[in-house]
């Protein structure tokens, strides 16, 4: 077996997770020597059970090793582990980092990055939310984690697609198992501007007890952190308790004060998190970590008089903006994006724009 294969055989390893892993790399140094020790060496070690002892000792599969490998092979997928270059720094700082983290698509360029998370079941006003924060901080060349799910995931995937920077779905099922199967399509345009990940083998289900683990690796890929509308037992909430735990600030958008699904946003303000209105608020947050890369404007970008003249009277679409100032849609939402971060534009309903001087 060559060091991805060996990784890989390591992960799939029953009763052994990334915490174990990372202990057993301390005495081995690599999964091949660890499968060429002795079993003396092995069962002599204090901190694993009988059943790991076992599991180890009866030797990697290499046939599934085999299989998996042809699949990734077969839809252009690829397996990342520890000691490729390939694999995203950021992940390393973590305490338990994935084994094995197979991508289809690409985490090239996907830094810095920020993960918008929430409830299945938003209201109107989060998902409108998720989106305008994702499509905003994409504009200026951030990119979005989440998680495919149903309501904010979804709309956070489709505003970083809206935008220019790319997007990375991290699912509780293998790579080649979209759950919820409506997002097929939407899988397939995050691979192709970002990446679809996960640390399960492909051809596993989604069951519920991979959610909260898979929640770590969406914190994880992050330099922040933000919840909009979550109910207090929601699944966001544990991708913030990730956070607080890996040390990435945590912010939250308010709403409703009457409805259940902002406990979640609200409870985490309380407990100190940046409270978020608009994708400002968090650039202004983790703009030390950015070094630069955000994108810059020139003077005339920056106060282009032209796009607030349009929005001074009726509110104006994106593809108005862009047959007006004869620009494509990508560049008009950039520069729109630009403007609604500094205050000067709002939008409205029906993904339109108006000046704030107008309707306050």
């Amino acid at each position: 077996m060559n060091s991805t294969q060996a990784w890989i055989a390591l992960d799939l390893l029953p009763n052994i997770g990334p915490k174990t892993v990372r202990k057993l790399l301390q005495v081995f140094g690599n999964p091949g020597s660890l499968f060429r020790a002795p079993a003396c060496e092995i069962s002599g070690l204090g901190f694993l059970s009988r059943n790991q002892v076992y599991a180890i000792l009866a030797g990697p599969d290499e046939k599934r090793v085999s299989g998996i490998m042809a699949l990734l092979e077969r839809t252009g997928s690829a397996a990342l582990c520890p000691d490729d270059p390939a694999y995203p720094e950021i992940l390393r700082e973590i305490d338990d980092p994935p084994s094995v983290l197979y991508v289809r698509g690409s985490l090239e360029e996907l830094q810095p990055a920020v993960a918008i998370v929430g409830m299945r079941s938003p209201s109107l006003y989060g998902k409108d939310t998720a989106f305008r924060l994702a499509r905003n901080l994409s504009s200026q060349g951030i990119s979005i984690i989440s998680g495919l799910a149903r309501g904010i995931d979804a709309e956070a995937h489709r505003g970083a697609l809206d935008g220019i920077a790319g997007t990375v779905a991290v699912l509780g099922s293998g790579i080649d198992v979209i759950y919820p199967p409506e997002h097929r399509d939407l899988a397939e345009r995050v691979s192709a501007r970002g990446a679809v990940v996960s640390e399960f083998p492909p051809g596993t289900r989604p069951d519920a007890k991979n959610f909260p683990r898979r929640n770590r690796i969406i914190s994880g890929l992050a330099q922040a952190v933000v919840v909009v509308e979550a109910t207090l037992k929601s699944g966001a909430m544990i991708t913030a308790r990730y956070a607080l735990d890996q040390g990435r600030p945590i912010m939250a958008v308010p709403g409703n004060v009457t409805n259940a699904r902002s406990r979640g946003p609200h409870h985490l303000l309380r407990q100190g998190a940046l409270l978020v209105e608009h994708a400002g608020d968090i650039i202004a947050e983790i703009a030390p970590q950015l070094r630069g890369i955000v994108r810059q404007f020139d003077h005339a970008e920056a106060q282009p008089d032209d796009i607030l003249a349009m929005a001074s009277g009726s509110p104006v679409s994106i593809d108005e903006i862009a047959m007006h100032l004869d620009i494509d849609v990508t560049e008009a939402c950039r520069r729109v994006s630009t403007l609604e971060l500094s205050g000067s534009l709002k939008r409205t309903a029906g993904n339109r724009y108006t000046t704030r001087s107008i309707h306050g």
